[in-house]
């Protein structure tokens, strides 16, 4: 799903937060390094606990385990420019407090379905709701458009909303629902059924995106024409 990219990802906060609530937060956004992954797994595991990021339950040990499927080129960090996070997380006089990542794998291993992506988000319980989600989506839109890519996918259960109003936010349509997709057998919502929503974005600016466009509106003159 998006909050986590296995057997579920689609992109969201841990505490479940799509909209921004509250100031924003100011960020700087880089490319993610072995370095940020114990803040990274923390976060991960956050997310995880909830119930509402993936069908995951443990966050990968090993950087290498996590970045396996992962693209490190359209993988990102959220950096609190304040430099006193840092310190008040115990990080140190040159550390980086991070509020949030995002990544992205292929769709598929097929060479057809290179340009398609799959996102995946977290977002500190920090940093909820102050636009850091929406931030790290943008730039992984941006950037995956501008390598090539033609679409994202975003895979979610539906109770989480926060999630579901993100990608909506960034022009993302549902696609369809997968119903009774898994049992739970772990996690605050074990012995439960799971639905996964899929949600889909052609990127502006992407190879399909003229293409795509052109069949939309060759789609509502048929429709019109009805």
């Amino acid at each position: 799903m998006t909050s986590a990219n296995t057997a579920g990802n689609s992109a969201q906060d841990s505490a479940g937060n799509g909209t921004d609530k509250g100031a924003k937060q100011a960020i700087s956004i880089r490319l993610m390094e072995e370095k940020d992954y114990p803040q990274v797994q923390a976060i991960l595991q956050t997310g995880m606990d909830t119930g509402e990021a993936t069908f995951e339950e443990n966050a990968p040990e090993a950087w290498e385990d996590f970045m396996r499927h992962r693209l490190p080129e359209l993988s990102f960090v959220a950096i609190d420019t304040d430099p006193a996070a840092a310190q008040a997380a115990g990080l140190g006089d040159d550390g980086e407090k991070i509020l949030g990542w995002i990544t992205a794998t292929s769709a598929s291993h097929r060479d057809v379905f290179d340009g398609v992506l799959e996102d995946s988000i977290y977002v500190h319980k920090d940093a909820a709701g102050k636009g850091v989600a929406g931030n790290l989506l943008d730039r992984l839109l941006k950037d995956a458009a501008d390598q090539g890519h033609w679409a994202m996918h975003s895979s979610i259960f539906p109770e989480n909303e926060g999630s579901v109003r993100l990608h909506l936010s960034r022009g993302f349509e549902q696609v369809g629902i997968f119903h009774c997709m898994s049992h739970m057998n772990y996690g605050p919502k074990k012995g439960k059924w799971r639905h996964n929503m899929v949600m889909e974005k052609i990127l502006e600016g992407g190879p399909a995106w003229e293409y795509y466009q052109q069949n939309l509106e060759h789609s509502k003159d048929d429709a019109a024409g009805e």
